[in-house]
């Protein structure tokens, strides 16, 4: 009798722990990065990491996996920010690291940032993991922009509107990097992030002067 693949028995000696739905959920992700979205399907990554069509079943169904794939993406950018802050003292410093750090994510992670602010999902409060997980994201630019505004005008007032206005900033130009199709061309031919950084500074220039 053929000995069973060491990747199928270590898989399923994980589903016998408990470990299948993050087995499923890696595998789904490494999927996405690499095949994209249209490769998803929960009967080929069952058959991938060796267990039946119907196990995947037992921990959600194929929206619920995309929603489990979506947090675990939010989870690597908090991580992704959190190190990129790192040794960060000065607040604006730290404002735009944040924002830089968002941006540079998209780009290593186009498939997955597609996935996690895609229509696929259009109400992230149906999955509590990944609403927790996208609201402990966001908070780390809002965190930003408090120290910011109290740094630099001493008050945080402003600082709900003018998070979103940075969240704006930082998806908007994230979109525009990993969508070649509506990216300006000199864009393409310089450093991405080096255009990212010059727009970035002109945004929080704009952020410490308020109006009126």
């Amino acid at each position: 009798m053929p000995a069973t693949p060491a990747k199928k028995r270590a898989v399923k000696t994980a589903y016998h722990h408990g470990n299948l739905r993050d087995a499923l959920v890696l595998e789904g992700m490494a999927m996405l990065e690499k095949e994209g979205q249209s490769s998803l399907s929960m009967r080929e990554i069952a058959r991938r990491i060796g267990v039946t069509q119907t196990a995947p079943l037992h921990h959600f169904d194929k929206a619920g996996l995309l929603a489990a794939i979506a947090a675990l993406g939010f989870r690597k950018l908090f991580e992704f920010r959190m190190s990129a802050l790192k040794d960060k003292r000065d607040p604006r410093e730290r404002l735009m690291t944040v924002m830089l750090a968002y941006a540079e994510f998209a780009l290593a992670h186009p498939a997955l940032f597609h996935l996690m602010h895609g229509p696929e999902i259009p109400d992230k409060t149906q999955y509590p993991e990944l609403n927790e997980a996208a609201t402990r994201s966001y908070s780390i630019l809002e965190t930003s922009v408090a120290d910011f505004l109290l740094a630099s005008e001493g008050s945080m007032e402003r600082s709900r509107e003018a998070t979103l206005a940075a969240w704006t900033a930082c998806h908007g130009l994230a979109t525009i990097l990993i969508n070649p199709q509506n990216t300006p061309r000199y864009v393409l031919r310089k450093d991405p992030m080096g255009i990212a950084r010059t727009i970035f500074e002109i945004f929080i220039a704009g952020l410490g002067r308020p109006a009126g």
